[in-house]
């Protein structure tokens, strides 16, 4: 098998070059990786299986560091200096997409994309999918990551305590209502968190106004599209699930993860969150505990699409070793390394044809149909930071109600944007 690989990079336009040690004086290749993921992880254990693999069937020496979540922020300013220390540079598609190419600093990889997986028939660009390759593109039109792993967000639940799960948003208040009336408080938040916090009002708008209604609002110099009916419907929602009782006491300033593991207790029923949560929360979640998670219920007949942030590599413009880097991710997309992702990792592929952990299950189908969040395209950090998270917080803390925030968003955005000239 190993043999076969070998003889068909030779045959690919993007081979690695001066493979093996051999007796002509000439160095052999190296790849220099610098990876998101810290020794340990299940993560990096996927991806260690692969670069020795990668190894044995090239020839080229693979020099990867381990950088951890940081990994990135490091290795941005070494962009200014004559010779960067990696071939590969692991982040999110926001990190390569806003920082890495925006920095003129990424390689595009259309001829990644254009070639095909090692040892399969579909080329990267077909197997990635349109949708993770939009993602994977700057705003300067630059296809910056390869992307290989995908994550989103879901309601996650015991599946031992719920057979079937709500479709809609008033049959899942329906099922907290019920909960509430036998004493439960189903709902766990991480309240210290305002991101969590802010997702409810995103997904409703994004359902009631669609993405490029909802991503229109914070640009708004104007900041009169927050006062907007459908916004006020959204901002309606979450004030009624302000007033609810459905969070547990104390959820506004419980410092995280006190909520998170609450629910892996079984002290709450619900908890929106990311699909890396079954990992994070293992080691003290309740025994018997069964993942299980559904996608954000439909609002008015239509459910919002599903935000989504991809794990892959970018190459730098300045790589001293290009070709091996492009070889590798071909190399890496093989099926066999992602069935890794998803049964050692537990994490989801952006492959159509690797089942996803049963935890996530459900989650990987909707995201293979394609309902992805299409317009998250701008970054509008600071402005969420100085002006959308506390008034969200308020919201959700029924410290305001939803008329008195459209209201100050408006005043507050308008405020904003002349501040900044």
């Amino acid at each position: 098998m190993r043999l076969r690989i070998a003889a068909s990079l030779l045959a690919l336009p993007l081979a690695a070059t001066a493979c093996g040690s051999g007796g002509s004086g000439e160095k052999a290749a190296e790849l220099r990786v610098w990876s998101m993921w810290s020794e340990g992880e299940p993560n990096q254990k996927v991806l260690a299986e692969a670069f020795k693999d990668f190894e044995k069937a090239t020839g080229v020496k693979v020099r990867v560091q381990w950088k951890g979540r940081t990994a990135m922020k490091s290795f941005l300013p070494s962009l200014n200096t004559a010779n960067v220390p990696a071939d590969l540079i692991e982040g999110n598609n926001r990190e390569l997409t806003r920082q890495f190419a925006a920095a003129k600093g990424a390689l595009d990889l259309s001829d990644v994309y254009a070639a095909t997986v090692q040892g399969e028939q579909a080329t990267v660009g077909q197997t990635v999918g349109d949708a993770y390759k939009r993602m994977a593109t700057s705003s300067q039109g630059v296809l910056a990551q390869l992307p290989y792993q995908v994550s989103t967000y879901g309601w996650f639940y015991n599946g031992k305590d719920f057979p079937t799960t709500p479709k809609t948003w008033e049959e899942f208040v329906k099922v907290l209502d019920e909960r509430k009336a036998q004493g439960r408080r189903p709902l766990g938040q991480d309240g210290s968190i305002p991101n969590y916090n802010m997702r409810y009002l995103e997904h409703f708008g994004r359902a009631i106004m669609g993405d490029e209604g909802w991503h229109a609002l914070a640009p708004d110099k104007s900041g009169q599209g927050w006062l907007k009916p459908e916004v006020l419907k959204a901002a309606q929602m979450v004030e009624a699930l302000a007033k609810g009782g459905y969070f547990p006491d104390g959820f506004n300033a419980a410092k995280f993860p006190a909520m998170q593991q609450k629910w892996a207790n079984g002290e709450s029923d619900f908890l929106y969150q990311g699909t890396y949560l079954p990992k994070e929360v293992a080691p003290y979640a309740k025994p018997g505990l069964e993942f299980r998670a559904f996608r954000f219920p439909s609002v008015e007949g239509k459910a919002p699409t599903m935000n989504v942030t991809t794990t892959g590599f970018g190459i730098p413009v300045k790589a001293a070793n290009p070709d091996a880097a492009k070889k590798f991710l071909t190399f890496f997309l093989q099926k066999k390394y992602q069935d890794n992702v998803a049964g050692v990792a537990l994490e989801m592929s952006v492959r159509k044809d690797v089942p996803a952990a049963p935890q996530v299950a459900d989650l990987k189908a909707a995201l293979d149909s394609g309902e992805i969040n299409r317009s998250d395209v701008l970054d509008m950090s600071d402005f969420n930071t100085k002006v959308l998270l506390p008034l969200s917080d308020q919201l959700l803390f029924g410290k305001i109600g939803a008329a008195d925030f459209t209201k100050q968003m408006a005043e507050q955005s308008a405020a904003y944007w002349k501040s900044k000239g």
